[in-house]
């Protein structure tokens, strides 16, 4: 059985309980790191930081070598170097982790050989066609590895590929719409990988990747709805409202059922949010006042949540 760093310091507070049995504990619950632990983080960390060196080593040689270098030549290189890597990760005997970076350093490439393709012929294509291309060119190496980074690179093609659509053709979106798309596509996203954990696909150790497209979709919908009320009706036919509605209900149901503390912080925080701009669009008749109350509400708001989530947080983990 496994127990927490705080479990251990309490029974050892009420009892005889030497030291050398506490840091045996410790360490067969793996509150301590073991030398595999730190040995395992450095492999990591040096992978990661090769593939980062690798690109980054590969962007400023065409910088500095652009203006000597044949067109055939720079193309040349950059696919030579896609495919190297793409076969290396394929049919060398290398661990699982090696072959994602690799994918994923395959990846930065692919959008490296667009970038000079256009500069090259100077294609005067939109910015939006640039990322597009990057985004279809990669589907397959998503699809194929598990790795939350390369999902993580890919979901920002596809918001930053939609975000310049809607810049550079379709104009006419209004601003709450667009930010309800956002909303839509990194809640799909986040649902997907939810799915994806409860069914044992991906590992759950690391949610570092859920969390962040999660803060990036209640974002969006948060500045959705606070511009629904200051801009009116118009704007997404209230849509916004509709979609935080289902956002809350369903993901504060979602953290209660997981345990998730997380989901159970950002979107009261979002509540918050909203009902200050609430508070404040409907003083504008007496802002002085209002502004004492929203700061008034936002306060006690928070120490209650805090409160709460504390609580919740002790009776769930013991601590």
């Amino acid at each position: 059985m496994k127990l927490s760093r705080d479990i251990i310091h309490s029974i050892a507070r009420h009892s005889n309980w030497r030291e050398a049995g506490i840091a045996d504990w410790l360490r067969k619950g793996q509150v301590y790191a073991t030398p595999q632990d730190w040995i395992k983080f450095i492999r990591l960390f040096l992978l990661g930081l090769g593939g980062s060196f690798l690109i980054s080593g590969i962007i400023f040689f065409f910088a500095y070598n652009w203006a000597d270098m044949h067109k055939f030549v720079k193309l040349g290189l950059i696919e030579v170097l896609i495919l190297a890597v793409t076969f290396a990760a394929v049919f060398l005997k290398l661990s699982s982790t090696a072959k994602n970076v690799l994918l994923t350093a395959a990846t930065m490439l692919v959008g490296v050989l667009f970038a000079v393709f256009g500069q090259i012929y100077q294609t005067g294509a939109n910015a939006y066609d640039f990322f597009l291309g990057w985004t279809i060119c990669v589907v397959l190496w998503v699809a194929v590895a598990r790795f939350q980074p390369l999902w993580f690179i890919f979901l920002v093609l596809l918001n930053t590929t939609f975000v310049l659509y809607t810049q550079q053709v379709a104009t006419g979106w209004s601003f709450a719409v667009v930010l309800d798309a956002l909303f839509v596509l990194n809640a799909t996203a986040v649902v997907a990988w939810e799915v994806l954990a409860a069914k044992g696909r991906v590992s759950i150790q690391h949610r570092w990747f859920p969390r962040l497209v999660s803060l990036a979709a209640i974002t969006a919908i948060t500045i959705s709805m606070i511009s629904n009320l200051y801009n009116g009706i118009g704007e997404d036919y209230r849509i916004a409202f509709l979609l935080g509605a289902v956002m809350y209900g369903l993901g504060i149901w979602y953290g209660l059922r997981v345990r998730d503390i997380f989901y159970l912080t950002a979107l009261p925080f979002s509540g918050i949010a909203f009902v200050t701009a609430a508070l404040v669009r409907i003083g504008q008749s007496a802002p002085e006042m209002m502004l004492l109350l929203a700061t008034l509400f936002v306060v006690g708001s928070i120490t209650l949540l805090v409160q709460y989530l504390t609580n919740l947080n002790r009776q769930w983990h013991g601590r």
